[in-house]
């Protein structure tokens, strides 16, 4: 018996050496079962109920293990942080400026074949026509910093502006060499001045990190309604009709959804998502301008009750 076992021992390693680690496994321990039934009758009467649970409940374990294995692995990393420099060429730009489009700037979640918002694939040839008197570096950084300016047609208002999104200046030129390639030549330096800049500082300071450097964010909004602004919740929801924005129109949502329901829809934004909107874009949004990280628990609940006050 001895040698059966050694024999079923060396079947699994040797003559099937292309199979997993686990799937061996569940093979010895199978063989070793056959091997097992001729010395069966000598297994005490109490011993074997036991001994067939503990070889069912190996082979199983053995085959789950193999079975998970073979499900494909997804890792999911934080964006990569984007190191920018005065002294960068405009080939270099244009390479973080795709990997912004792609991450911080959160671009692809609406510019994309949902038709929600313009595609982006060769807005470098047209940028420069769309708006009289306006160069593509004109008309980009005007859509960047101040999107609802201008909104092509016949798509709604709504993006995010680059101030709201956290996006410095440096990063808003990466962010135009990129566009500009698409279908058109990237012209843009690191020293190029823009007319349209949000008030972004030369050093590429964001508006709202600047303020808050400079001790203006302890006298910052108190009320539901300025916390709403402050947060950019109107660039993609509206509070004065019905219109359908990039998010559904909050002018009733007191109406609608209860003050728990709000506030579920505040701070876990998937968890349920109105009939007709893409998920992930309201989480991902608050997530890149810092909504999650800044907002305490009193800012919260005045901005439920400002919206539970919203009846249409």
């Amino acid at each position: 018996m001895l040698g059966a076992l050694l024999i079923a021992t060396l079947a699994a390693w040797i003559a099937i050496p292309y199979l997993p680690e686990t799937l061996k496994w569940f093979l010895v321990v199978l063989i070793y079962g056959f091997c097992a039934v001729p010395i069966w009758h000598y297994v005490p009467l109490s011993m074997r109920t036991p001994l067939i649970i503990c070889i069912f409940t190996l082979e199983v374990t053995l085959l789950y293990n193999h079975v998970g294995q073979l499900v494909p692995q997804k890792i999911v990393y934080p964006p990569k942080d984007v190191v920018l420099s005065d002294s960068m060429t405009t080939e270099e730009m244009v390479e973080i400026g795709r990997e912004l489009v792609a991450g911080k700037g959160t671009c692809l979640t609406c510019h994309n074949t949902s038709a929600r918002f313009p595609r982006l694939d060769d807005v470098g040839a047209h940028a420069g026509s769309r708006r009289p008197g306006y160069s593509d570096v004109d008309y980009l950084a005007e859509s960047l910093y101040e999107p609802n300016a201008f909104v092509l047609q016949p798509f709604a208002p709504g993006m995010l502006s680059a101030t709201m999104l956290g996006l410095n200046r440096q990063e808003v030129l990466a962010i135009i060499a990129y566009l500009q390639s698409l279908g058109g030549k990237p012209s843009v330096t690191m020293q190029t001045a823009l007319k349209f800049d949000g008030g972004a500082a030369a050093s590429g300071t964001p508006p709202q990190a600047a303020a808050a450097q400079g001790g203006g964010a302890a006298s910052g909004p108190v009320t539901g309604e300025q916390l709403v602004a402050k947060f950019g919740c109107t660039a993609c929801h509206s509070l004065k009709d019905g219109t359908r924005l990039l998010g559904p129109s909050l002018f009733d949502v007191g109406k609608r959804l209860s003050g728990a329901e709000i506030y579920q829809a505040v701070v876990e934004p998937d968890a349920k998502v109105a009939e007709g909107f893409p998920p992930g874009v309201m989480t991902a949004t608050l997530n890149q301008n810092g909504f999650f990280d800044q907002v305490t628990t009193k800012q919260l609940k005045e901005i439920v009750a400002y919206l539970s006050s919203l009846k249409g």
